[in-house]
């Protein structure tokens, strides 16, 4: 009879999103299985478990020198069935403290159109060689959701008011330190042009009617005659 805490768990799985992939199991992999008297299959602990071990699929040990990368095969074929997930495949924490053995470029991603078997790149992080045997396990397979993908190509993006300070920051110091002659350069002082700042608080403020000198011949505001001259000439009253 299950715990209350496993079924409570249990609860959580039902809202989310299901993923379905089919995993087809190497040659040489099914030739381990026997020899090694072992299972191929994903080990999963526990039913919320999100990510499976990964084994070397090789029949003989594979000696890694320090800071040498080789690649090293899995066994899995994976077939995702929905194009809207991706495969991910990651370093194994035990491994990485034990041997100093990393998946080389962080991490490996398969897309929906991936139809192979999965090889990763290890990297040797430690000064001395390490040894890769048969079916140890070597790094984490996992998937994460993978929205659509629509790209707006636009002449300048919107501004925002919550920006990360400190991103931005670190952005500009970047730029001024690569490309000091266009990012690092003091901008010259130059005069205000057009109306003055008086000028356009009383125009704000209602100081200068504008809406009565819109047409010739009518009757103008008794503030006209302080209407400052414009790029278009000096304003005659008429």
């Amino acid at each position: 009879m299950q715990s209350y805490q496993a079924k409570k768990e249990k609860s959580l799985l039902q809202n989310l999103t299901a993923c379905e992939i089919n995993i087809e199991i190497s040659t040489v992999a099914k030739l381990l299985e026997k020899q090694y008297s072992m299972s191929w299959a994903f080990n999963q602990e526990t039913p919320l478990d999100g990510f499976f071990d990964l084994k070397a699929c090789i029949q003989k040990p594979v000696t890694i020198a320090p800071g040498e990368i080789v690649p090293i095969p899995t066994g899995i074929y994976p077939q995702l069935k929905s194009p809207n997930f991706r495969i991910i495949c990651s370093s194994h924490t035990d491994v990485v403290y034990e041997q100093g053995l990393a998946v080389a470029d962080g991490i490996s991603t398969f897309e929906y159109s991936f139809r192979n078997e999965i090889w990763l790149l290890i990297e040797n992080k430690f000064k001395q060689a390490q040894t890769i045997q048969p079916t140890q396990k070597i790094a984490i397979f996992s998937v994460n959701y993978l929205p659509r993908m629509v790209v707006n190509y636009v002449d300048s993006i919107e501004e925002i008011e919550w920006k990360n300070k400190s991103a931005k920051s670190f952005i500009q110091k970047i730029k001024k330190k690569l490309m000091p002659d266009i990012y690092d350069v003091k901008k010259e002082y130059e005069p205000a042009m057009g109306y003055t700042r008086e000028t356009v608080n009383r125009y704000v403020t209602g100081g200068i009617n504008t809406q009565k000198i819109t047409k010739r011949g009518g009757h103008a505001s008794e503030y006209s005659n302080t209407l400052p001259y414009s790029s278009g000439g000096e304003f005659d009253g008429s």
